[in-house]
Parts: structure tokens; sequence; C-alpha cells
């Protein structure tokens, strides 16, 4: 039940987070990056409860665990420290790489529930 409530959160925060990521790419919505952090923080806390907790489940997967660990905190980490990282012309290299981690993030924690779901359902 919790590895359900996580991915739906994922899912939710996930969404959301591409969305606003976008609008700021746009120029628009600035004033809501304050949420975008916060969405951030929810989805990866989501991925690492699904990381987890499909360890911890009969044939779940350790790897899968350890990316979910390293991938939620260096998504974290970039997301926190992107304003100052490469700023001027190449800035995009890192908003690139932001995006890149956040849709790692979803799919590694859907990756992880269906992997979960599969291991509770035999």
């Amino acid at each position: 039940m919790v590895t359900r409530i996580a991915s739906a959160i994922l899912t939710l925060t996930g969404l959301l987070g591409l969305i606003s990521g976008v609008l700021f790419w746009l120029g628009l919505a600035l004033n809501l990056i304050t949420l975008h952090m916060l969405l951030g923080f929810l989805a990866v806390a989501a991925l690492w409860t699904i990381g987890i907790a499909q360890a911890g489940a009969n044939g779940g997967s350790w790897v899968i665990a350890v990316c979910s660990l390293i991938v939620g905190a260096l998504t974290i980490t970039l997301g926190f420290y992107q304003a100052s990282l490469v700023a001027g012309p190449l800035h995009w290299i890192i908003e690139i790489t932001h995006l890149t981690l956040g849709i790692l993030t979803i799919g590694l924690g859907h990756m992880g529930a269906a992997r979960y779901r599969k291991a509770n359902a035999a």
C-alpha cells in the first residue's frame, strides 16, 4: 500500500515538476520556483520509498534501490545548486542534465514500483 501511494505521489509531483520546469524555460511562472523545488523533494522522497520497499520485497533488486538513492541524491543536489552552476550561455547543459535526472527519477520509481507489484503478486 505504501508503494502504491508513493507511486501516485511520484506520478503527480513528477508531472507537475516537469510542467513547471518547462514553464521556467519559457520564462513564465518564475515565482513558482519554490513550489517546483518542493515537488522535486517529494518526488525524490517517493523514489527513495519505492526503491527501498521493492528491495525488501521477495524478488526485489538492491541494484534498483541503490540506483534510486544515487539518482535521488543527484537530482536534489543539482536542483538545489542549479542556479549557480555554469552561469551564462552554457547553462542549458545544466538545465538538460536536471531535466534528464527528473525523467530518470520518474522512470526509475515506476520501474521499482512495477518490480514491487510483480514480487508481491507471485
